[in-house]
């Protein structure tokens, strides 16, 4: 994530936990780890955080995978597999090659042996 994206999750937090026991120093080293993180991931993660626990979170319970976002990206990326695959089926011919050269199944199978035989 970029440097201010990093500051924004940093206050975010900072400002849900006002007893919280920052320094400047605590700050940049929150930030410099956080500038390496996925922003998405973080600010999931500080969002759950947030609703469910009390005290101020630890930097790994930041930029830890989150299950959610990961499910997400997992429903995508199969979605987009489907949408792939089913774009690829319509652009196949629709007729198998036995009935497109109107033959039998068998005699399209013994065809291609004999084929692949003199070929080999």
């Amino acid at each position: 994530m970029q440097r201010d994206e990093a500051k924004k999750v940093f206050a975010k937090l900072a400002s849900c936990y006002p007893n919280w026991k920052v320094d400047k120093t605590i700050a940049e080293n929150w930030i410099d780890e956080l500038e390496t993180e996925d922003a998405e991931n973080a600010w999931a993660n500080v969002k759950e955080y947030i609703r469910t626990e009390r005290y101020a979170p630890t930097l790994s319970d930041v930029i830890k995978s989150n299950a959610n976002l990961a499910a997400e990206r997992e429903k995508e990326r199969t979605r987009k597999a489907l949408q792939d695959q089913d774009k690829l089926r319509e652009s196949l011919p629709r007729e198998t090659p036995w009935v497109r050269e109107g033959i039998s199944r068998g005699d399209w199978m013994k065809k291609v042996i004999e084929e692949n035989r003199v070929k080999g």
